[in-house]
């Protein structure tokens, strides 16, 4: 990869579109290097599809007494910038670091940003840059509405979450997670068919996601659909690298669904798989009297 001359009417040229993480350019004696990078939105009351980002990079000059720093940004895979920091930050021979921010405003047929800190000397004298890989910004425009409805359900109010992530949904469509959590939402206020739908979109959209899986799973097995059940939340245990909570929830998920479905040997092996896996559950006197029922 390399950065050819650069026009500051027409701004910064890249010629590949697919850096590396942090990629720096081979530069002697002169070097950059991203150090931090945070996404964030600019302020609280600035619409949901406003982007800025904080980067922090080191910088070394050493083939002039001074210089600047600019940022910049490329959608796509364009090899042209689109947009750059307002004004270069003067920086002086030696080492140092920068913090630097920039905004951006999301369009609708923009998938992924890379961002480019170069340091120059003179007008138009590129010595050295770094780059990111390509940043998905596909969740960004449903952020905001997501983190409220997060709060929202920490305050058990179910009825603003559900709103705020169908907010989320109408500002990022395509970004499964916001269809788990309101899925997960509506299990809580026992709207399982709608929380079957959500979860189902969220597949379709991270078709390995295990939570999604039992998530549906659950709403199955409220909607009387055992067999169905099973199938969704096996899929979670056989699909785990290791067990984990996922699979913990899973097993005492399909527990239920083979007691439903009348096998009870089935039943029982699962729901002593949860208490393995959960040995500090709430709920373990109750399962274990599922359990000796059972038996």
């Amino acid at each position: 990869m390399r950065l050819i001359p650069l026009i500051f009417a027409a701004g910064l040229v890249l010629a590949s579109a697919t850096p590396a993480a942090a990629q720096s350019a081979p530069s002697l004696p002169d070097r950059m290097d991203l150090v931090g990078l945070v996404t964030r939105q600019p302020s609280a009351d600035r619409p949901t599809n406003e982007v800025q980002f904080h980067t922090t990079v080191n910088y070394k000059l050493q083939s002039a007494d001074s210089g600047f720093v600019l940022l910049f940004l490329f959608e796509n895979t364009s090899s042209d910038s689109t947009q750059q920091s307002s004004s270069g930050i003067p920086v002086q021979k030696g080492n140092g670091q920068l913090q630097m921010d920039i905004d951006y405003v999301l369009k609708p047929d923009v998938h992924t940003l890379t961002l480019v800190a170069g340091l120059f000397k003179g007008e138009q004298q590129l010595m050295a840059w770094v780059s990111t890989n390509p940043i998905d910004v596909a969740p960004w425009p449903g952020r905001v509405s997501f983190e409220k409805a997060m709060a929202a359900r920490l305050s058990n109010d179910l009825d603003g979450a559900e709103a705020d992530l169908s907010q989320a949904i109408v500002d990022a469509p395509d970004t499964g997670n916001y269809y788990y959590w309101r899925g997960d939402t509506r299990v809580r206020q026992e709207h399982f068919q709608d929380a079957d739908a959500d979860f189902t979109k969220s597949i379709e959209l991270m078709p390995q996601d295990r939570a999604s899986r039992v998530g549906r799973g659950v709403s199955r097995l409220w909607l009387g659909q055992a067999q169905s059940a099973v199938e969704d939340l096996s899929f979670a245990i056989d699909n785990a690298p290791q067990p984990d909570r996922i699979s913990a929830w899973a097993y005492r998920a399909r527990g239920l669904a083979h007691a439903a479905l009348g096998e009870s040997q089935q039943a029982v092996a699962d729901y002593r798989s949860y208490l393995s896996l959960a040995p500090d559950a709430d709920d373990r006197g109750l399962v274990q009297q599922w359990i000796s029922e059972l038996g």
